[in-house]
């Protein structure tokens, strides 16, 4: 069984919007959660006046919001928020809540080039793409040194995101440049699938043979792709694609038309939060 959460106050009439994040809370636990996931986001100017206010106002708590007023004024003002708001909440076991600790000392030390990555890759990771880009972007034109690792690793997340909204030939760009920086070759294969997708197939074999030395990457792609084929042909995805194309062969085109409607409408959701900013 999972823990049992304590609700306190009342949730808000208006939500409040942590705007680097994209992110509303309706309530104190809303807030205490969006702070536990996303510890490295934690920056002082996050935990203001107007917060403290909502806490007050919106949620009913003014105990608590005096309690956090005092605790972000103190020379460590983020992790005395954080110890004070999860110690009247009671939200996290005693382990989580070193652990948040422990997560926050090391973001001391975090540069605003770090942390504008580690906001990028929390967009990432959660599907919000346009929202991941931005970030990247950001870090990109403001980026001032020689570190290939850390830059091969912000282009390729760059091109994952663009990747993901089928932009393939900007994809491309982005994981060669993953792949000059640090020559990974994991970076050279994203590098050629995303070529693959963005080329016809004859022009995607004369770009090949311009590019002698990822004949080897090319190889290494090609059995990825022959795997990923024979597990699609198990997938669900697969199944569908099959009763659909029976339908239509079975002279039921309103059932096909019904049966792709209805999956199209899921795969426009989908891209409505992926692109949503």
């Amino acid at each position: 069984m999972g823990r049992v959460y304590l609700c306190l106050g009342k949730n808000a009439e208006a939500p409040y919007y942590f705007e680097r994040a994209r992110i509303h809370v309706w309530n104190v636990e809303e807030l205490c959660y969006f702070i536990r996931e996303n510890v490295w986001l934690l920056e002082p100017s996050l935990f203001c006046r107007e917060l403290t206010d909502w806490v007050d106002q919106q949620c009913g708590l003014p105990e608590l919001a005096g309690q956090l007023a005092g605790a972000a004024r103190k020379e460590k003002g983020v992790m005395e928020f954080v110890r004070t708001l999860f110690g009247y909440t009671g939200y996290c076991s005693l382990e989580e809540a070193e652990q948040v600790e422990k997560v926050l000392k090391l973001n001391e030390g975090s540069s605003a080039l770090e942390k504008t990555k580690a906001r990028g890759d929390f967009f990432l990771e959660g599907g919000r793409y346009v929202l991941a880009l931005y970030e990247y972007e950001e870090l990109l034109r403001s980026f001032q040194g020689t570190d290939p690792a850390f830059l091969g690793k912000v282009y390729h997340n760059r091109g994952v995101a663009q990747a993901q909204l089928f932009w393939f030939e900007r994809a491309a760009d982005s994981f060669e440049q993953a792949w000059k920086l640090t020559r990974k070759e994991r970076y050279a294969q994203q590098f050629l699938a995303a070529k693959r997708f963005a080329l016809g197939e004859q022009e995607y074999v004369s770009f090949l043979a311009q590019r002698p030395e990822l004949y080897e990457a090319s190889l290494l792609l090609e059995e990825r792709v022959q795997r990923c084929e024979g597990e699609w042909k198990q997938s669900l995805e697969a199944e569908f694609v099959l009763h659909a194309t029976e339908a239509m062969q079975d002279g039921a085109a309103h059932i096909c038309r019904q049966m792709l409607t209805e999956r199209i409408e899921v795969f426009k959701e989908q891209y409505k939060g992926f692109v949503a900013d």
